[in-house]
Protein backbone atom coordinates (compact mmCIF):
# COMPACT_ATOMS: atom_id res chain seq x y z
CA UNK A 1 0.00 0.00 0.00
CA UNK A 2 1.45 3.50 -0.75
CA UNK A 3 2.09 6.13 1.51
CA UNK A 4 -0.69 7.93 0.39
CA UNK A 5 -3.26 5.06 0.70
CA UNK A 6 -2.13 4.48 4.18
CA UNK A 7 -2.29 8.45 5.39
CA UNK A 8 -5.95 8.11 3.80
CA UNK A 9 -6.78 5.24 5.73
CA UNK A 10 -5.91 6.60 8.82
CA UNK A 11 -7.47 9.30 8.25
CA UNK A 12 -10.57 7.52 7.45
CA UNK A 13 -10.06 5.25 10.53
CA UNK A 14 -9.60 8.50 12.65
CA UNK A 15 -13.04 9.93 11.94
CA UNK A 16 -14.92 7.20 12.03
CA UNK A 17 -13.75 7.18 15.27
CA UNK A 18 -13.78 10.54 16.06
CA UNK A 19 -17.74 10.84 14.64
CA UNK A 20 -20.45 10.35 17.37
CA UNK A 21 -21.93 7.36 16.87
CA UNK A 22 -25.47 9.65 17.78
CA UNK A 23 -24.45 12.20 15.34
CA UNK A 24 -27.04 11.13 13.14
CA UNK A 25 -31.06 10.75 13.88
CA UNK A 26 -30.26 11.80 17.37
CA UNK A 27 -33.19 14.05 18.29
CA UNK A 28 -31.63 16.78 18.73
CA UNK A 29 -34.15 18.58 16.99
CA UNK A 30 -36.66 17.87 19.77
CA UNK A 31 -37.22 18.60 23.15
CA UNK A 32 -35.46 17.37 25.85
CA UNK A 33 -38.06 15.07 27.46
CA UNK A 34 -40.21 13.71 24.97
CA UNK A 35 -44.06 12.24 26.83
CA UNK A 36 -46.31 9.98 25.68
CA UNK A 37 -49.57 9.51 27.07
CA UNK A 38 -51.66 6.22 27.37
CA UNK A 39 -54.17 4.08 28.57
CA UNK A 40 -54.68 0.55 28.60
CA UNK A 41 -57.99 -1.55 29.85
CA UNK A 42 -58.53 -4.95 29.46
CA UNK A 43 -62.52 -5.75 28.70
CA UNK A 44 -65.05 -7.96 26.81
CA UNK A 45 -62.19 -10.25 25.30
CA UNK A 46 -59.89 -7.72 24.30
CA UNK A 47 -57.32 -5.09 25.40
CA UNK A 48 -58.01 -1.19 24.32
CA UNK A 49 -55.02 1.17 24.25
CA UNK A 50 -55.25 4.90 24.06
CA UNK A 51 -51.91 6.11 23.06
CA UNK A 52 -51.41 9.55 22.43
CA UNK A 53 -48.32 10.89 20.45
CA UNK A 54 -46.67 14.64 20.35
CA UNK A 55 -46.46 15.13 16.71
CA UNK A 56 -43.26 15.83 16.44
CA UNK A 57 -42.23 12.14 16.53
CA UNK A 58 -44.58 11.54 13.14
CA UNK A 59 -41.56 13.55 10.92
CA UNK A 60 -40.58 10.70 9.36
CA UNK A 61 -44.00 10.03 7.76
CA UNK A 62 -44.50 12.94 5.93
CA UNK A 63 -47.60 14.24 7.03
CA UNK A 64 -49.19 15.89 3.51
CA UNK A 65 -48.89 19.92 4.24
CA UNK A 66 -50.28 23.03 3.11
CA UNK A 67 -49.79 26.67 2.62
CA UNK A 68 -46.95 27.81 5.59
CA UNK A 69 -46.61 24.16 6.66
CA UNK A 70 -50.36 23.51 8.02
CA UNK A 71 -51.48 19.60 7.85
CA UNK A 72 -53.77 18.61 5.00
CA UNK A 73 -55.79 17.16 7.22
CA UNK A 74 -58.11 15.88 3.78
CA UNK A 75 -55.26 13.75 2.96
CA UNK A 76 -53.26 12.12 5.83
CA UNK A 77 -55.38 9.31 6.97
CA UNK A 78 -52.54 7.13 4.61
CA UNK A 79 -50.22 7.88 6.32
CA UNK A 80 -51.78 8.16 10.08
CA UNK A 81 -53.00 4.53 9.43
CA UNK A 82 -48.60 4.23 8.63
CA UNK A 83 -47.84 5.53 12.06
CA UNK A 84 -50.88 3.82 13.94
CA UNK A 85 -49.25 0.57 12.72
CA UNK A 86 -45.71 1.77 13.95
CA UNK A 87 -47.15 2.56 17.35
CA UNK A 88 -48.53 -0.88 17.65
CA UNK A 89 -44.86 -2.40 16.76
CA UNK A 90 -43.36 0.06 19.06
CA UNK A 91 -45.48 -0.13 22.43
CA UNK A 92 -45.28 -4.17 22.18
CA UNK A 93 -47.91 -6.17 24.53
CA UNK A 94 -47.50 -9.67 26.06
CA UNK A 95 -50.09 -12.02 27.66
CA UNK A 96 -48.60 -14.71 29.83
CA UNK A 97 -45.43 -14.15 27.61
CA UNK A 98 -47.48 -14.62 24.15
CA UNK A 99 -46.73 -11.44 22.22
CA UNK A 100 -50.29 -9.89 21.17
CA UNK A 101 -51.10 -8.39 17.96
CA UNK A 102 -52.63 -5.20 17.81
CA UNK A 103 -55.55 -3.59 15.19
CA UNK A 104 -55.81 -0.60 14.87
CA UNK A 105 -59.02 0.62 14.99
CA UNK A 106 -58.75 4.47 15.26
CA UNK A 107 -56.01 7.40 14.37
CA UNK A 108 -56.77 11.11 14.27
CA UNK A 109 -55.20 14.40 14.92
CA UNK A 110 -55.68 16.66 17.84
CA UNK A 111 -55.12 20.56 18.83
CA UNK A 112 -52.27 21.26 21.35
CA UNK A 113 -55.34 22.17 23.61
CA UNK A 114 -57.02 19.52 23.47
CA UNK A 115 -57.35 18.19 27.26
CA UNK A 116 -59.48 14.49 26.89
CA UNK A 117 -56.56 12.06 27.54
CA UNK A 118 -57.08 13.38 31.58
CA UNK A 119 -58.98 10.49 31.94
CA UNK A 120 -59.55 6.74 29.78
CA UNK A 121 -63.79 7.47 29.38
CA UNK A 122 -62.97 11.14 28.05
CA UNK A 123 -59.70 9.75 26.01
CA UNK A 124 -62.23 6.78 24.47
CA UNK A 125 -65.14 9.13 23.57
CA UNK A 126 -62.51 11.41 22.16
CA UNK A 127 -61.01 8.73 19.80
CA UNK A 128 -64.95 7.92 18.95
CA UNK A 129 -65.92 11.08 18.04
CA UNK A 130 -65.78 13.56 15.80
CA UNK A 131 -62.40 14.64 13.93
CA UNK A 132 -60.84 17.58 13.45
CA UNK A 133 -62.55 19.60 10.61
CA UNK A 134 -60.65 19.52 7.45
CA UNK A 135 -59.96 23.42 7.15
CA UNK A 136 -58.57 23.41 10.48
CA UNK A 137 -55.23 25.45 10.34
CA UNK A 138 -52.72 23.29 12.21
CA UNK A 139 -49.23 23.23 12.19
CA UNK A 140 -47.63 19.98 10.95
CA UNK A 141 -45.28 19.82 14.81
CA UNK A 142 -48.27 21.63 16.94
CA UNK A 143 -50.89 18.94 17.59
CA UNK A 144 -51.30 15.09 18.96
CA UNK A 145 -51.29 11.71 17.34
CA UNK A 146 -54.09 9.74 18.83
CA UNK A 147 -54.61 6.29 18.17
CA UNK A 148 -57.15 3.42 19.42
CA UNK A 149 -55.40 -0.02 19.83
CA UNK A 150 -57.41 -2.66 20.12
CA UNK A 151 -55.30 -6.81 21.02
CA UNK A 152 -57.01 -9.62 21.42
CA UNK A 153 -56.91 -10.89 25.27
CA UNK A 154 -57.95 -14.40 26.51
CA UNK A 155 -59.27 -13.24 30.24
CA UNK A 156 -59.82 -9.30 31.56
CA UNK A 157 -57.47 -10.68 34.19
CA UNK A 158 -54.58 -11.25 31.73
CA UNK A 159 -50.92 -11.28 33.06
CA UNK A 160 -49.77 -8.16 31.09
CA UNK A 161 -46.23 -6.95 30.30
CA UNK A 162 -45.54 -3.86 28.09
CA UNK A 163 -42.54 -2.63 26.36
CA UNK A 164 -42.00 0.64 25.27
CA UNK A 165 -39.45 1.13 22.09
CA UNK A 166 -40.71 4.49 20.08
CA UNK A 167 -38.16 6.72 18.67
CA UNK A 168 -35.03 4.19 20.25
CA UNK A 169 -32.50 6.90 19.19
CA UNK A 170 -34.06 9.03 21.84
CA UNK A 171 -33.33 6.57 24.66
CA UNK A 172 -34.82 7.76 27.95
CA UNK A 173 -35.54 11.19 26.97
CA UNK A 174 -38.72 9.43 25.95
CA UNK A 175 -41.48 8.59 28.39
CA UNK A 176 -44.41 7.15 28.35
CA UNK A 177 -47.41 8.17 31.03
CA UNK A 178 -49.88 5.02 31.28
CA UNK A 179 -52.61 4.56 33.09
CA UNK A 180 -53.39 0.59 33.26
CA UNK A 181 -56.67 -0.24 34.76
CA UNK A 182 -56.90 -3.98 35.66
CA UNK A 183 -59.97 -5.96 36.23
CA UNK A 184 -61.79 -5.53 39.57
CA UNK A 185 -58.74 -3.61 41.13
CA UNK A 186 -57.31 -0.04 41.22
CA UNK A 187 -56.04 1.66 39.02
CA UNK A 188 -52.27 2.26 38.31
CA UNK A 189 -49.96 4.32 37.09
CA UNK A 190 -46.35 4.47 35.52
CA UNK A 191 -43.87 6.00 33.65
CA UNK A 192 -42.32 4.04 30.82
CA UNK A 193 -38.69 5.29 29.58
CA UNK A 194 -37.62 4.50 26.42
CA UNK A 195 -35.27 0.85 26.45
CA UNK A 196 -36.50 0.01 30.20
CA UNK A 197 -37.37 -3.83 28.71
CA UNK A 198 -40.33 -5.71 29.48
CA UNK A 199 -42.02 -4.97 32.81
CA UNK A 200 -45.07 -6.61 34.21
CA UNK A 201 -48.07 -4.71 34.57
CA UNK A 202 -49.22 -6.65 37.56
CA UNK A 203 -46.24 -8.73 38.17
CA UNK A 204 -45.86 -12.03 40.18
CA UNK A 205 -43.15 -12.10 43.10
CA UNK A 206 -40.47 -13.54 41.29
CA UNK A 207 -40.75 -10.72 38.14
CA UNK A 208 -40.86 -8.33 41.16
CA UNK A 209 -37.62 -9.62 42.76
CA UNK A 210 -35.85 -9.79 38.92
CA UNK A 211 -36.59 -6.51 38.39
CA UNK A 212 -35.51 -4.86 41.38
CA UNK A 213 -32.29 -7.07 42.12
CA UNK A 214 -31.10 -6.19 38.75
CA UNK A 215 -32.05 -2.29 39.02
CA UNK A 216 -30.80 -2.29 42.36
CA UNK A 217 -27.47 -3.81 41.10
CA UNK A 218 -27.40 -1.89 38.13
CA UNK A 219 -28.27 1.52 40.04
CA UNK A 220 -25.43 1.14 42.82
CA UNK A 221 -22.64 0.84 40.37
CA UNK A 222 -20.13 3.62 40.14
CA UNK A 223 -16.79 4.58 39.27
CA UNK A 224 -16.86 7.23 42.42
CA UNK A 225 -17.91 4.30 44.74
CA UNK A 226 -14.75 1.55 43.16
CA UNK A 227 -12.68 4.34 43.54
CA UNK A 228 -13.59 4.12 47.34
CA UNK A 229 -13.07 1.26 48.07
CA UNK A 230 -9.72 0.98 46.43
CA UNK A 231 -8.50 3.20 48.42
CA UNK A 232 -10.11 1.68 51.56
CA UNK A 233 -8.71 -1.81 51.00
CA UNK A 234 -5.13 -0.67 49.49
CA UNK A 235 -2.73 -0.88 52.27
CA UNK A 236 -4.61 -4.19 54.50
CA UNK A 237 -4.36 -7.69 53.90
CA UNK A 238 -6.71 -8.89 55.99
CA UNK A 239 -9.09 -9.76 53.56
CA UNK A 240 -12.11 -10.51 56.51
CA UNK A 241 -12.07 -7.68 58.22
CA UNK A 242 -12.24 -5.76 54.92
CA UNK A 243 -15.52 -8.07 54.54
CA UNK A 244 -16.71 -7.05 57.51
CA UNK A 245 -16.33 -3.59 57.00
CA UNK A 246 -18.24 -3.63 53.91
CA UNK A 247 -20.79 -5.49 54.86
CA UNK A 248 -21.40 -3.11 57.64
CA UNK A 249 -21.24 -0.74 55.48
CA UNK A 250 -23.66 -2.01 53.10
CA UNK A 251 -26.36 -2.60 56.37
CA UNK A 252 -26.07 1.20 57.14
CA UNK A 253 -27.11 2.05 53.00
CA UNK A 254 -29.74 -0.05 53.40
CA UNK A 255 -31.38 1.41 56.17
CA UNK A 256 -31.05 4.91 55.16
CA UNK A 257 -32.01 3.40 51.74
CA UNK A 258 -35.25 2.16 52.74
CA UNK A 259 -36.22 4.99 54.64
CA UNK A 260 -35.69 7.39 51.74
CA UNK A 261 -37.70 4.69 49.49
CA UNK A 262 -40.71 4.65 51.91
CA UNK A 263 -41.15 8.54 52.29
CA UNK A 264 -39.55 8.78 55.62
CA UNK A 265 -36.32 11.15 54.56
CA UNK A 266 -37.43 13.97 51.78
CA UNK A 267 -35.76 13.34 48.36
CA UNK A 268 -33.59 15.93 47.60
CA UNK A 269 -30.66 17.38 44.91
CA UNK A 270 -28.48 18.69 47.56
CA UNK A 271 -28.96 15.72 49.82
CA UNK A 272 -27.26 14.06 46.48
CA UNK A 273 -24.62 15.89 46.19
CA UNK A 274 -23.85 15.81 49.89
CA UNK A 275 -23.50 12.09 49.51
CA UNK A 276 -20.75 12.74 46.20
CA UNK A 277 -18.83 15.18 48.53
CA UNK A 278 -18.91 13.12 51.77
CA UNK A 279 -17.28 9.65 49.27
CA UNK A 280 -14.90 12.13 47.81
CA UNK A 281 -14.25 14.02 50.55
CA UNK A 282 -13.66 10.24 52.50
CA UNK A 283 -11.64 9.04 49.53
CA UNK A 284 -8.99 12.04 49.54
CA UNK A 285 -9.03 11.30 53.51
CA UNK A 286 -8.02 7.53 53.23
CA UNK A 287 -5.42 8.46 50.44
CA UNK A 288 -3.88 10.59 53.02
CA UNK A 289 -3.84 7.72 55.78
CA UNK A 290 -2.36 5.13 53.12
CA UNK A 291 0.77 7.65 53.25
CA UNK A 292 0.64 8.05 57.02
CA UNK A 293 -1.03 5.71 59.57
CA UNK A 294 -3.42 3.21 57.91
CA UNK A 295 -5.98 1.99 60.84
CA UNK A 296 -8.80 -0.22 60.00
CA UNK A 297 -10.52 0.46 62.87
CA UNK A 298 -10.54 4.26 62.43
CA UNK A 299 -11.78 3.92 58.84
CA UNK A 300 -14.96 2.04 60.35
CA UNK A 301 -16.44 5.93 61.43
CA UNK A 302 -16.22 7.59 57.72
CA UNK A 303 -17.01 4.11 56.05
CA UNK A 304 -20.25 4.10 58.09
CA UNK A 305 -21.12 7.43 57.44
CA UNK A 306 -20.16 6.81 53.51
CA UNK A 307 -22.68 4.34 53.47
CA UNK A 308 -25.49 5.95 55.61
CA UNK A 309 -25.77 9.11 53.21
CA UNK A 310 -24.94 6.87 49.86
CA UNK A 311 -28.51 4.62 50.65
CA UNK A 312 -29.86 8.08 50.50
CA UNK A 313 -29.05 8.79 46.78
CA UNK A 314 -29.85 5.28 45.94
CA UNK A 315 -33.29 5.42 48.07
CA UNK A 316 -34.25 7.91 45.23
CA UNK A 317 -33.42 5.56 42.84
CA UNK A 318 -35.27 3.01 44.58
CA UNK A 319 -38.41 5.61 44.88
CA UNK A 320 -38.58 5.87 41.22
CA UNK A 321 -38.67 2.02 40.11
CA UNK A 322 -41.29 1.62 43.31
CA UNK A 323 -44.14 2.11 40.65
CA UNK A 324 -42.82 -1.27 39.12
CA UNK A 325 -43.78 -3.16 42.66
CA UNK A 326 -47.37 -3.53 42.36
CA UNK A 327 -48.62 -5.37 45.18
CA UNK A 328 -45.02 -7.07 45.80
CA UNK A 329 -43.69 -4.29 47.85
CA UNK A 330 -41.70 -6.42 50.61
CA UNK A 331 -39.76 -8.64 47.94
CA UNK A 332 -38.95 -5.30 45.75
CA UNK A 333 -37.51 -3.55 48.16
CA UNK A 334 -35.54 -7.06 49.85
CA UNK A 335 -34.42 -7.81 46.19
CA UNK A 336 -33.40 -4.05 45.37
CA UNK A 337 -31.05 -4.38 48.49
CA UNK A 338 -29.79 -7.51 47.72
CA UNK A 339 -28.87 -6.14 44.56
CA UNK A 340 -27.23 -3.07 45.97
CA UNK A 341 -25.46 -5.43 48.07
CA UNK A 342 -24.09 -7.76 45.87
CA UNK A 343 -22.52 -4.68 43.64
CA UNK A 344 -21.02 -3.48 47.33
CA UNK A 345 -19.40 -7.17 47.68
CA UNK A 346 -18.27 -7.65 43.85
CA UNK A 347 -16.39 -4.52 43.81
CA UNK A 348 -14.55 -5.07 47.01
CA UNK A 349 -13.76 -8.54 45.90
CA UNK A 350 -12.60 -6.82 41.93
CA UNK A 351 -10.89 -3.96 44.11
CA UNK A 352 -9.04 -6.06 46.65
CA UNK A 353 -7.74 -8.20 43.92
CA UNK A 354 -6.84 -5.36 41.80
CA UNK A 355 -4.68 -3.89 44.47
CA UNK A 356 -2.92 -7.67 45.09
CA UNK A 357 -2.21 -7.85 41.54
CA UNK A 358 -0.73 -4.78 41.00
CA UNK A 359 1.48 -5.14 44.09
CA UNK A 360 3.07 -8.39 42.91
CA UNK A 361 3.32 -7.90 39.54
CA UNK A 362 3.99 -4.44 39.32
CA UNK A 363 4.90 -1.97 41.74
CA UNK A 364 5.53 -3.74 45.14
CA UNK A 365 3.57 -3.06 47.93
CA UNK A 366 5.30 0.51 49.63
CA UNK A 367 5.35 1.73 46.51
CA UNK A 368 2.25 0.02 44.76
CA UNK A 369 0.22 2.39 47.91
CA UNK A 370 1.97 5.59 47.83
CA UNK A 371 0.95 5.74 43.44
CA UNK A 372 -2.03 4.05 44.02
CA UNK A 373 -2.87 6.75 46.87
CA UNK A 374 -1.59 9.65 45.10
CA UNK A 375 -3.27 9.18 41.98
CA UNK A 376 -6.85 8.21 43.78
CA UNK A 377 -6.59 11.18 46.13
CA UNK A 378 -6.08 13.72 43.59
CA UNK A 379 -8.97 12.43 41.38
CA UNK A 380 -10.69 12.39 44.83
CA UNK A 381 -10.10 15.79 45.52
CA UNK A 382 -11.09 17.27 42.07
CA UNK A 383 -14.01 15.05 42.55
CA UNK A 384 -14.81 17.53 45.66
CA UNK A 385 -14.30 20.66 44.30
CA UNK A 386 -16.57 20.06 41.39
CA UNK A 387 -19.76 18.64 43.85
CA UNK A 388 -18.80 21.37 45.94
CA UNK A 389 -20.02 24.08 44.04
CA UNK A 390 -23.22 22.51 42.69
CA UNK A 391 -23.77 21.26 46.23
CA UNK A 392 -23.97 24.94 47.20
CA UNK A 393 -26.31 26.06 44.25
CA UNK A 394 -28.40 23.41 45.62
CA UNK A 395 -27.95 24.67 49.12
CA UNK A 396 -29.46 28.07 48.34
CA UNK A 397 -32.23 26.96 46.54
CA UNK A 398 -33.05 24.44 49.47
CA UNK A 399 -32.49 27.08 52.20
CA UNK A 400 -35.97 28.78 50.91
CA UNK A 401 -37.54 25.49 51.60
CA UNK A 402 -37.28 24.77 55.60
CA UNK A 403 -33.72 23.10 55.51
CA UNK A 404 -33.44 22.68 59.37
CA UNK A 405 -36.18 21.02 59.45
CA UNK A 406 -34.88 18.42 56.67
CA UNK A 407 -31.43 18.36 58.73
CA UNK A 408 -33.01 17.09 61.63
CA UNK A 409 -34.22 14.12 60.18
CA UNK A 410 -30.95 13.31 57.89
CA UNK A 411 -29.28 13.45 61.13
CA UNK A 412 -31.51 10.88 63.05
CA UNK A 413 -31.23 8.81 60.39
CA UNK A 414 -27.33 8.93 60.38
CA UNK A 415 -27.17 8.30 64.20
CA UNK A 416 -26.86 4.36 63.76
CA UNK A 417 -23.68 5.27 61.32
CA UNK A 418 -22.30 7.41 64.40
CA UNK A 419 -22.77 4.19 66.75
CA UNK A 420 -21.38 1.56 64.52
CA UNK A 421 -18.08 3.67 64.03
CA UNK A 422 -17.66 4.27 67.77
CA UNK A 423 -18.22 0.72 68.58
CA UNK A 424 -15.69 0.04 66.13
CA UNK A 425 -13.07 1.48 67.85
CA UNK A 426 -12.93 -0.59 70.62
CA UNK A 427 -11.89 -3.96 68.17
CA UNK A 428 -9.04 -5.14 69.38
CA UNK A 429 -5.94 -4.26 67.10
CA UNK A 430 -5.45 -7.14 65.34
CA UNK A 431 -8.63 -6.44 63.77
CA UNK A 432 -6.13 -4.13 61.29
CA UNK A 433 -3.96 -7.50 60.41
CA UNK A 434 -0.34 -6.41 59.14
CA UNK A 435 -1.04 -3.44 56.99
CA UNK A 436 1.71 -2.60 54.21
CA UNK A 437 4.44 -0.88 55.76
CA UNK A 438 3.83 2.90 55.30
CA UNK A 439 6.40 6.38 54.29
CA UNK A 440 6.55 7.00 58.45
CA UNK A 441 7.85 3.68 58.65
CA UNK A 442 11.36 4.90 57.36
CA UNK A 443 11.45 7.56 60.68
CA UNK A 444 13.00 6.65 63.52
CA UNK A 445 10.95 5.05 66.21
CA UNK A 446 8.06 3.99 64.25
CA UNK A 447 6.44 0.47 63.23
CA UNK A 448 5.76 -0.72 60.48
CA UNK A 449 2.64 0.75 60.16
CA UNK A 450 3.74 3.98 60.65
CA UNK A 451 2.73 4.08 64.53
CA UNK A 452 4.78 5.06 67.16
CA UNK A 453 7.09 2.51 68.40
CA UNK A 454 6.39 3.46 72.14
CA UNK A 455 2.71 2.39 71.70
Amino acid sequence: MSLTAQASAAIALFAALAFPCNAVANGADLPAEVVLQGFAKAEDGRLRLLVRVPLDLLSPFRLPKRGPGYLDLAAVDAPLKQAAAATGRQIELREDGVPLVPTAREARISLLSDRSFATYGAALAHLEGARLPIETDLFWNQGFFDTLLEYPVRSPSAHLSIRVNVAPELGRRLKLQLEFLPDRKAARGYVLRGGSGWIALDPRWYEAAWLFARTGFVDAISLERFVFLLCLVAPFRHWRSLLALVLALSGLQALTLTATAQGAVATTRWLAELSGIGLAATVVLFAIGNLGAANLRRRWFLSAVVGSLGGFGLGALLADAWQFAGTQTVISLVSFNIGVVLVELASAVLAYAAVRVLFARVLGPPLGVVVLSAVLGHAAWHWMIDRGHQFGHELEHAAHAGLGSALTVIALWLLPALVAGAIAWFLPKRFDGAPVASLLAGLPGRNADGSSARD
